[in-house]
């Protein structure tokens, strides 16, 4: 999600969803966007009821069901999810839709022994159980999805200067590059900057170079903290050029899950947005670390493939997209991250 401001995580409120109402609710808060033809799965933790894992795909066709199914219910064990609640968000008609679907999950989950907490699906801002039928708690024609059921995430959203966006397209615009005219003047920039930067590292060495990158991440960071200000030309350009140093970049996951988490993370996504290709790799994929310590692989994704496009080799980037796909639970990366002092 991208940040307008970077309050401190620890002051921000603790969550608890309880209810179908309540993880119905929260899914925009949780993938960042409001999901359409989407199956959105929610995995709560086996040792405590918390969410260790969201997952959002699009719906596959019939014939996919089970593998999809298979791949998903993997996810979760790798996660330690004890549990699920699986949420099909769609405007298809069916009453209810998509129960192939539904009914491969549930078979794949029980095999892993994950619990299906609830099946929910959501048509036209309602949503229903596939399995309550009782009209007191689940009326036929399906309850509203009121934001009020989850008004302490919306808060919390709003502290930490976290925006829901309307759709995946939405939240993918907001790490789109700047307009032409504002990236000709900061390519200008980038290229003086570049040279001076180049023409100074030889003499005083890329110690003393990488020292000054981590300190001027941290200022921008902690800056970032205090004000929403977003950064000069030049400060993009040299923050960028810092993080092409793979310590200098290794050191700055240390804020992922700290109290400058949100202040890295919209630093981050300006770097993402103007900084001269390919320099743009390394800032894309410090925020997808982030997303993924978090558990929003929709968002890792995002990230994931902004980086990319502007480096397809960028093989840190390579290793996370790898990570992903085979399922490694995000507990999994930062003991990995932790193992090779990249991440506390």
């Amino acid at each position: 999600m991208s940040r307008r401001s970077a309050s401190r995580a620890k002051d921000a409120p603790a969550i608890r969803l309880r209810s179908p109402a309540q993880i119905v609710a929260a899914i925009p808060y949780l993938v960042g966007f409001h999901p359409s033809e989407s199956l959105v799965a929610v995995g709560l933790g086996s040792e405590a009821p918390r969410v260790c894992l969201t997952v959002r795909v699009d719906l596959p066709p019939a014939d996919c069901s089970h593998p999809l199914a298979q791949l998903l219910a993997t996810h979760l064990r790798h996660a330690e999810a004890g549990g699920v609640f699986l949420v099909i968000f769609t405007e298809e008609t069916g009453e209810p839709p998509r129960p192939d679907l539904v009914t491969a999950l549930e078979e794949a989950t029980g095999e892993m022994g994950i619990e299906v907490r609830d099946a929910l699906w959501v048509r036209s801002g309602r949503w229903r159980s596939y399995r309550c039928r009782a009209p007191q708690c689940c009326p036929p024609g399906g309850t509203p999805v009121d934001a009020g059921q989850v008004s302490e995430l919306a808060a919390a959203a709003a502290f930490l200067g976290d925006v829901v966006h309307g759709s995946r397209e939405d939240l993918e615009r907001a790490l789109e590059p700047v307009g032409p005219l504002a990236r000709a003047a900061l390519d200008q920039t980038f290229e003086r900057v570049r040279r001076q930067f180049m023409s100074e590292l030889p003499g005083r060495g890329r110690d003393v170079v990488g020292a000054e990158s981590r300190a001027l991440l941290m200022a921008a960071v902690q800056a970032r903290a205090e004000s929403a200000a977003e950064l000069s030309a030049a400060e993009v350009a040299r923050l960028a050029l810092g993080l092409s140093d793979v310590l200098v970049r290794d050191s700055a996951l240390t804020w992922a899950g700290t109290d400058l988490e949100h202040a890295a993370e919209a630093v981050w996504v300006e770097l993402v947005r103007k900084a001269t290709s390919p320099y743009d790799a390394p800032a894309a994929t410090l925020l997808a670390v982030h997303a993924y310590l978090r558990g929003n692989g929709a968002y890792a994704r995002i990230a994931l493939d902004r980086a990319l496009a502007s480096d397809p080799a960028y093989s840190f980037a390579l290793l996370l997209v790898e990570g992903l796909d085979r399922g490694v639970p995000p507990k999994a990366l930062r003991a990995a991250l932790t193992r090779n002092g990249r991440a506390a």
